[in-house]
Parts: structure tokens; C-alpha cells; sequence
């Protein structure tokens, strides 16, 4: 193999390694007291499936929380899925910090936070 070959292949193998992981959606639509929110969520990109994940929800009393759907194999739960619900308990902003890594990442890991303004 010539040295361009190699080169090239290094190049495309680095460069299939440093995907993206990318949230959608990236902001999540505002809220009321009250009444029914749903938002369901999808982390893309990287280099395989979300294996790990961890969230905090302040205020803990918002009154949203994250659903994840089941799964029948790998882990219990399917983390690439999942959705905000639940119905908003006071006016204000609810944060919702969200932590993770994919699966064959090499240190490939991730931190999102959103924020739901909830009207009156």
C-alpha cells in the first residue's frame, strides 16, 4: 500500500470516529401549568448506540419526568429514545441536564441541557 492510500484511510477512519451526537430536538418547546407535555427526544450521531445515560430534573418536583421505551435485548432500555412528559406543577423554568456515552466511543461522551419555560 502506497503511502496516499494509507493516509487516506487514516483520514476517513479519524474522521468516522469524531461523529457528532446530535439531540432533536435541540430546544424544546414551552410548557403550561397544568396541562399535558410531551416531547419526544432522539440522540443520533456518535459511534454507536447510547449505552449510558444520566439526567437530573430541577426543580425535582417540576412534575416532567424522561420515559424510556423498553427494549428486548443489550440493555433494559432503549437510551437513543426517549421522551419529556408529564404535567407542569408551578410556573418558571424547568432544567433538564442530560449525561451519557455511546457505545465503542473511545471516551466519547456528551452533556445536553434544556430548559421548558412553563407559562401560567
Amino acid at each position: 500500500m502506497n503511502k496516499r492510500r494509507v493516509f487516506v484511510f487514516c483520514f476517513l477512519f479519524l474522521a468516522g470516529c469524531s461523529n457528532h451526537i446530535i439531540f432533536e430536538p435541540n430546544e424544546l418547546p414551552d410548557g403550561h401549568v397544568g396541562q399535558e407535555y410531551s416531547v419526544p427526544i432522539t440522540i443520533s450521531g456518535g459511534s454507536g448506540p447510547v449505552v449510558d445515560l444520566s439526567y437530573e430534573i430541577h426543580p425535582s418536583n417540576s412534575g416532567l419526568s424522561l420515559v424510556f421505551s423498553e427494549k428486548k435485548y443489550y440493555t433494559r432500555y432503549i437510551y437513543n429514545n426517549f421522551t419529556i412528559q408529564g404535567k407542569p406543577k408551578s410556573q418558571g423554568v424547568v432544567i433538564i441536564s442530560i449525561r451519557g456515552g455511546v457505545v465503542a466511543s473511545a471516551g466519547q461522551y456528551f452533556e445536553k441541557k434544556y430548559e421548558v419555560n412553563v407559562l401560567k
